[in-house]
C-alpha cells in the first residue's frame, strides 16, 4: 500500500507542478496542496505517530467536560499495528438513536464545534478528518473522538488572522478583510487591494443583511469562488485542510438540525477571545470594533459581553482584570480619554438636571413662580430627562457584567490597590476633574455674568435709569 500511494503522489505532484506553470486560470498553491496532503497521507500510515496525535489531542482537549479521547495501549502498538481503547457510541448522523441514549443530538454538535474552534483558533493542533465515522456520542454523554491520523497545525498568525477576519467581516470592514487575506497568505502583498475590495464589499454586503451568524462555510466559500477566480487569490496549502474539517462538521450540523449555523456558535467564542487575549492583533482588532470616528460604539459592547457569556470557559473576572490591565497601559490611553469625557458629560448632565431642580423646588416654596402659569422662572427653562447618556450606558454594561455567571465581587478587591499606584488612573481623575471645572465655569460665566439682570429692563422704562452697556471686549 505505501509503495502504490507514493507512486499516486508522485503523478498527482507532477500533474499539479505542470497545472500550475501551464494552466493561467490555476493560481493556489497546488503544488503545496499536494505536498501537504502527502505528508498527512504518509502520517496515516505510521501507527505510531497517530498513538502520538492521540495524546497529544487528549493532552490539550480532554479535560473538556464533554469530550473523551480514547486512550492508547503501547504495549500493544507499533508502527503498523496501533491498539486502543473501544468506544461504545453512535455517530453523530444518526440522531435518532443517539435521542434513544437520551442525550440531544444538537449539543452534540455544538460540543464539537467548540472543540473545532479551539482547535483551530486557540492550541493549532486540529483534527482534519472530523467526518461521522470518527465522532461519536457515547452513552455517559461525551463526544468521543476517534482517528488522529490526519491532523494539521495552524500557527499562531494564521489563527489571529482567522479572527481578525471574522471580526473585519462582522465589522463590514472589507478593507481590513483584504488585508487579512494578505496576511493569510491568499494574496501576495503586493498584490493591488484596491479593486478587490468594492468585490469583497459586494459579495458580503447582501450576505450580511441579517447577521454574520445567517452565514454558513459553505455559502462563504460558495460567494468568494467568483472573487477568487476574478482576482490573483491563491489557497494556502494549510487553509485547504481547515476548511475540509469545517464543511465536513457542517456538515455534520446541518444533518442533525437543517437550520444550524456554525458560524452563530462560534461568534461567542470569538467574543470572548476578544475580551480576553492579550496579544496585540486581537487588542488591535478589539479597538477597531468598538471605536468608529472616534466614537466608542457601546452596543457592539453590549454584545459582545452578551456574546461571550455563552462561551463555556468565559471567564469574567479573567475579563475584568484583563480589561484594568489593557485600560491603564500606554494601548489604552485612547480609550482613557474617550471613558473620561464620557463619565464628564454624564455628571455634568446629572448635576445641571439636579440644580435644575433644586432652583425650581426653592423658587417654588419661596412664592417666586410666575403667575401666569403657575411654574417656577427655573421650570420654564424645560427640565428634562436626557435620552440614555453614555453614562447610563456605562452603568448598564456594569449591570450587565454583576448578572454573568460567575461574576464574584471578592475579586476585584485586589485591583483596587493596583489601580490606586498606576499615574494613568491620576490623569484620569485630573482630566474628569478638570472637564468638570471648566464646564461649570463656563456655565457660571454664561448664566450668572453674561445674562442680562432680571427686570433691569422695566427698571430702565419706568424710572428713566440708563442701564450702560459694557463694551464687548469687556
Amino acid at each position: 500500500m505505501a509503495q502504490l500511494i507514493t507512486l499516486d503522489l508522485y503523478i498527482l505532484r507532477q500533474i499539479a507542478a505542470w497545472a500550475s506553470n501551464n494552466i493561467k486560470r490555476v493560481r493556489s498553491d497546488v503544488v503545496g496542496i499536494m505536498d501537504e496532503f502527502g505528508a498527512r497521507i504518509f502520517e496515516e500510515m505510521d501507527y505510531a505517530q497517530e498513538g502520538r496525535n492521540a495524546e497529544r489531542f487528549a493532552q490539550l482537549y480532554g479535560h473538556l467536560p464533554d469530550i473523551y479521547v480514547p486512550r492508547i495501549y503501547w504495549q500493544y502498538s507499533g508502527r503498523r499495528v496501533l491498539t486502543m481503547e473501544w468506544i461504545n457510541g453512535v455517530k453523530l448522523t444518526n440522531p435518532q438513536e443517539i435521542r434513544e441514549l437520551g442525550l440531544d443530538a444538537r449539543y452534540m454538535v455544538e460540543v464539537g464545534v467548540q472543540c473545532s474552534l479551539l482547535q483551530l483558533l486557540e492550541h493549532g493542533f486540529f483534527h482534519a478528518d472530523p467526518h461521522p465515522g470518527n465522532l461519536l456520542a457515547t452513552p455517559d454523554g461525551k463526544l468521543a473522538y476517534l482517528d488522529f491520523g490526519m491532523m494539521s497545525e495552524v500557527k499562531p498568525y494564521q489563527r489571529y488572522g482567522l479572527i481578525e477576519a471574522v471580526v473585519h467581516l462582522v465589522n463590514r470592514d472589507f478593507e481590513g478583510l483584504a488585508n487579512d487575506y494578505v496576511k493569510l497568505e491568499f494574496l501576495t502583498p503586493e498584490t493591488n487591494l484596491d479593486p478587490i475590495i468594492p468585490a469583497l464589499k459586494s459579495v458580503f454586503d447582501g450576505a450580511l443583511g441579517a447577521s454574520v451568524a445567517a452565514l454558513n462555510f459553505k455559502s462563504i466559500t460558495d460567494q468568494l469562488s467568483q472573487v477568487m477566480y476574478d482576482f490573483p487569490f491563491r489557497v494556502p496549502a494549510y487553509y485547504a485542510l481547515i476548511i475540509r474539517s469545517l464543511v465536513t462538521l457542517e456538515g455534520i450540523a446541518i444533518n442533525v438540525d437543517p437550520d444550524f449555523k456554525v458560524l452563530s456558535k462560534a461568534y461567542p467564542y470569538v467574543a470572548k477571545r476578544l475580551l480576553t487575549d492579550q496579544s496585540p492583533e486581537l487588542r488591535t482588532s478589539l479597538q477597531d470594533l468598538l471605536f468608529k470616528d472616534g466614537s466608542f460604539r457601546w452596543n457592539r459592547l453590549e454584545n459582545l459581553l452578551n456574546n461571550a457569556q455563552e462561551s463555556q470557559d468565559y471567564d469574567i473576572n479573567q475579563v475584568l482584570d484583563q480589561t484594568v490591565e489593557f485600560l491603564f497601559s500606554d494601548r489604552g490611553e485612547f480609550i482613557r480619554d474617550s471613558l473620561a469625557e464620557e463619565i464628564v458629560k454624564g455628571v455634568d448632565d446629572l448635576g445641571r438636571n439636579a440644580l435644575d431642580q433644586v432652583k425650581h423646588n426653592v423658587e417654588s416654596w419661596l412664592g417666586w413662580a410666575d403667575q401666569s402659569t403657575g411654574q417656577s422662572k427655573s421650570a420654564q427653562k424645560v427640565i428634562t430627562t436626557p435620552e440614555p447618556s453614555n453614562l447610563d450606558r456605562i452603568l448598564r454594561i456594569v449591570g450587565l457584567l454583576r448578572e454573568t455567571p460567575g461574576f464574584d465581587p471578592a475579586l476585584l478587591v485586589p485591583l483596587v490597590p493596583r489601580l490606586f499606584l498606576k499615574p494613568e488612573l491620576h490623569e484620569m481623575g485630573q482630566h474628569i476633574a478638570g472637564g468638570l471645572a471648566q464646564r461649570a465655569a463656563a456655565r457660571f460665566i454664561r448664566e450668572i455674568l453674561l445674562r442680562e439682570p432680571a427686570g433691569a429692563s422695566q427698571i430702565g422704562q419706568k424710572s428713566d435709569v440708563l442701564v450702560p452697556k459694557l463694551p464687548a471686549s469687556r
